[in-house]
């Protein structure tokens, strides 16, 4: 008789690889004050009142869930069709009245947190950023409170991988154009220490207001012109000032911006607002700065 032939031995199951990421939910989380907020599960009814904080929620994938944000948050253009909040001192009742289950709020709203707080409201309160680094770690903290993580890592490193081609760009420039960076028609600015100012400084850029006593001075015409900025960036350009406003001013036709006509208007919300398109911020104000290398 053959001999039988043996079955064959059964393969040995592999175990399912234990994954050591905690779960998504509930999550605790500091907020800018140190205050320590739980969330039990993902947000779906966020109020926003910062600009910056809406255009990260849309972001990361959760706009969906934002159903009110402040007055001036107007982009992504979906915020259109919300409803709309005081942005200055809100007043907590018509966010109660819309039963939300997360508030975000930022410097401006400060001394309205503890009031909104006490209505019982989750609030989580962000301060504006001064870095980019900071605006990285808002947007990975929206990620985590949101459920939305991979949507956050993917655009944060989209963000790196932009700034890092303008830095390569300009890797031979030693020292940029002196700069001036006007938020308003009377002459106030950004020191190297605010959010745009920062910008300005990875850009390369001398910015005039360098040693200013405060984050947001305002300088006197003189000082402008002596310190001879070699471009005007207007972040003021929406409300009317032009290379020609600009040049038409008492002794500025003498400056070498105005001779090498480099006064050029930029959008102040992609420099202003601590989210994701700061990086087409620093993309604008590089190729103005250095139009040789982004032709």
């Amino acid at each position: 008789m053959p001999t039988p032939t043996p079955a064959p031995p059964t393969p040995t199951p592999t175990p399912e690889p234990t994954s050591t990421e905690p779960p998504p939910f509930p999550i605790t989380i500091e907020d800018s004050d140190g205050v320590e907020v739980t969330l039990e599960a993902a947000p779906q009814r966020i109020i926003s009142y910062s600009p910056g904080a809406t255009e990260i929620l849309f972001a990361v994938g959760a706009g969906d869930r934002v159903i009110a944000v402040d007055e001036f948050s107007y982009y992504p253009p979906e915020t259109a069709d919300l409803e709309k909040l005081a942005y200055s001192s809100p007043d907590p009742e018509p966010a109660l009245a819309l039963t939300p289950d997360l508030v975000i709020m930022a410097s401006r709203q400060r001394d309205q947190v503890e009031q909104f707080r006490g209505l019982g409201m989750t609030v989580l309160f962000i301060d504006s950023g001064n870095s980019l680094d900071e605006v990285f770690e808002t947007i990975e903290q929206f990620g985590r409170i949101t459920g939305n993580r991979e949507h956050a890592a993917d655009l944060v490193a989209s963000m790196r991988a932009r700034i890092e081609a303008v830095t390569d760009a300009i890797a031979s420039v030693e020292e940029g154009p002196r700069t001036f960076f006007e938020l308003t028609a009377d002459l106030y600015t950004v020191g190297p220490e605010t959010f745009v100012g920062n910008v300005l400084t990875l850009a390369k850029a001398q910015n005039i207001a360098t040693g200013a006593s405060s984050p947001f001075p305002q300088l006197t015409a003189e000082a402008v012109i002596a310190a001879d900025p070699e471009v005007v960036l207007l972040a003021d350009g929406a409300w009317g000032e032009s290379l020609e406003t600009v040049c038409a001013r008492p002794g500025w036709d003498a400056t070498s911006a105005c001779i090498n006509q480099r006064v050029h208007p930029v959008d102040g919300d992609l420099t202003s607002r601590p989210g994701p398109r700061v990086v087409e911020g620093l993309e604008e104000i590089a190729k103005l700065l250095y139009p040789d290398l982004f032709p």
